[in-house]
């Protein structure tokens, strides 16, 4: 925080506050690069964070979350990677995280989505 920020005490819990895992899944998934930089190795993260980065095709940050936390994803991950026609990121997710994986609610979904290219 800035230093005039600092002086304040309660203006820094304040923020700290804001930073919350759901918080920072939020940043993740709404691209909110300058909190991600700033707190995304110090702040807790949920597997919503990598969720949201799926389900918007981020593979960057699905990888960076992969190499630089511990939180994982979920079996919605694919799911919504598949829903929203993100072929590259179902496929490394089927590599990373093939046990979270669901080959016949990804087709499906895929599938109500209208993205044969996935199917």
């Amino acid at each position: 925080l800035p230093s005039a920020l600092q002086a304040l005490p309660h203006v820094a819990e304040d923020i700290r506050e804001l930073l919350k895992p759901r918080t920072i899944d939020g940043a993740v998934y709404n691209e909110l690069g300058r909190v991600f930089r700033v707190h995304g190795t110090s702040r807790p993260f949920t597997v919503g964070a990598m969720d949201g980065a799926a389900v918007r095709g981020k593979l960057n940050i699905v990888t960076w979350l992969h190499s630089t936390r511990t939180e994982g994803c979920s079996r919605k991950t694919s799911i919504g990677a598949a829903a929203n026609g993100h072929l590259v990121v179902l496929k490394w997710l089927h590599v990373a995280y093939v046990q979270k994986c669901n080959r016949e609610e990804e087709l499906v979904a895929a599938a109500q989505g209208g993205h044969t290219e996935v199917v």
